[in-house]
């Protein structure tokens, strides 16, 4: 007993030694993702320059937002840095990688998703490590509180991390991927070129100016930014970021949230959230992120903003594109409509019915008494506490937060659409659902989605 007991205390004190193994001496694997950019971006902010940097500090509507040529056309005094990449990892960590590289009469423009993940204090601590796999030294601009919490999320990293070294690399392909990056920071690929939403919009995630959402650990950080920069010679600016009209909540006050904001806020306001609203066809796959086209009109007006502040008069020489038609395709999958007995459809809204609450296992059809069904609400299976297995197919194009609250003894949700970027998802889908829940995705898709911009929320749910 002594011997065995000896053995177990032995490989417990060899695992924290095996984990550090496997996520800091096993080469990089991370590095052809999208997230794998953000040591080229920090690079970047390291390098010399002969001129002052306009920096563009956010997520990534930065990186899908901006136009660095067109920058450095309109505004020649300055070299332009795309430093924004990925809400997921917070808009604090990317102030925190970037203030002590600001210099002398930089400028940066601050510019969140419009979103209450981006205008929090929260880091993403699992999508931090894999951007810093091999840049490492990355994690010395981290604020002292966040040591915790991105200490426990190491071993995880650590497990996938060698999981990838034994079975190959993640090389997604698509739009997220870290090729996809141009020089200065920009989302340059050609599959950006109109808008594929369903609809022209992600109603999972909506625009909401609601002062509530805009922390104030988040106001306190950007003041903390501002006033070192100001130390340095450097000037920080806010400004809005591209999105989607067509998300816009209802009723919203952008010009009061704009003054609440300027309140909060050391950083000036650079030009007019109603010019950030734009129309749903400039947009790419989400709210915040621009097409191709999309992404010269908003630049064209970022410039404008710029300049005013600035106290330029001179003329912004930018023709704007046309607007290119929807992208969006339906799915040709051969449904299953084998359950549609167990559904109603009322006013276009979905719910299981009296008969389908008694069920275990349903199948979300793609029509009911004919009418295509292809969308769900969160109160679409209201009553399903019997329910243990959920399929959904490939004519549902967004999932709405919440949607299992009812579903107690749900255990298994499988996914049959292979394309995480055609099935829209908010942050809060798992609220109020069973701890043991799992979610299939087809095989082959496993990566997509646990690397997908949305997904990768859910990855330790994905199987």
């Amino acid at each position: 007993m002594k011997k065995l007991i000896a053995c177990m205390l032995t490989i417990f004190a060899a695992i924290p030694l095996i984990l550090a193994v496997w996520g800091f001496a096993v080469p990089a694997q991370y590095r052809e993702t999208f997230v794998g950019e953000l040591p080229a971006k920090r690079a970047m902010l390291a390098a010399e320059s002969d001129k002052p940097r306009l920096i563009i500090v956010g997520g990534s509507a930065a990186a899908f937002g901006v136009d660095s040529a067109l920058l450095a056309q309109e505004l020649p005094d300055y070299q332009p840095i795309n430093f924004g990449l990925y809400a997921a990892l917070g808009t604090r960590v990317m102030l925190d990688l970037s203030i002590d590289e600001l210099r002398p009469g930089d400028i940066v423009i601050v510019m969140p998703e419009q979103q209450s993940q981006a205008l929090s204090d929260t880091i993403g601590t699992e999508t931090l490590w894999q951007a810093v796999d091999g840049d490492f030294a990355a994690l010395a601009c981290l604020h002292a509180r966040d040591f915790g919490p991105t200490l426990g999320a190491f071993p995880r990293f650590a497990a996938a991390k060698f999981r990838y070294f034994l079975i190959g690399a993640p090389n997604p392909e698509g739009v997220y991927r870290r090729d996809s990056f141009n020089a200065a920071g920009d989302v340059i690929n050609p599959l950006c070129s109109a808008n594929i939403l369903p609809d022209g919009y992600d109603p999972t995630m909506p625009v909401r100016f609601d002062t509530a959402m805009l922390s104030a650990d988040f106001c306190a950080a950007l003041n903390d930014y501002t006033a070192h920069a100001e130390t340095v010679g450097a000037t920080v600016y806010y400004h809005f970021p591209p999105m989607n009209a067509a998300a816009v909540e209802s009723g919203a006050d952008i010009d009061g949230y704009a003054a609440y904001l300027q309140s909060q806020l050391t950083a000036p306001l650079a030009g007019n959230p109603h010019a950030c609203v734009l129309d749903s066809g400039w947009f790419y796959d989400t709210n915040f992120h621009l097409n191709a086209s999309g992404k010269t009109v908003f630049t064209r007006q970022l410039i404008r903003d710029i300049k005013a502040m600035l106290g330029d008069t001179s003329t912004t020489e930018i023709a704007l594109p046309a607007m290119p038609a929807s992208a969006a395709q339906a799915d040709t999958e051969a449904a299953d409509n084998s359950d549609a007995a167990y559904f109603t459809m009322q006013n276009g809204v979905l719910t299981v019915n009296e008969q389908g609450r008694t069920r275990s296992s349903l199948t979300i059809p793609a029509e009911v008494d004919g009418t295509p069904v292809t969308a769900l609400t969160a109160d679409t299976l209201t009553g399903c506490d019997k329910l243990e297995k959920l399929t959904i197919q490939q004519n549902i194009t967004a999932l709405p937060d919440t949607l299992f609250t009812s579903c107690p003894a749900l255990r298994t949700v499988t996914l049959t659409q292979p394309d995480p970027a055609r099935l829209a998802v908010g942050q809060n889908l798992l609220a109020g659902a069973p701890a043991a829940l799992r979610l299939q995705v087809p095989d082959g898709s496993y990566t997509a989605y646990c690397l997908s911009y949305a997904w990768s929320a859910y990855a330790e749910r994905l199987e």
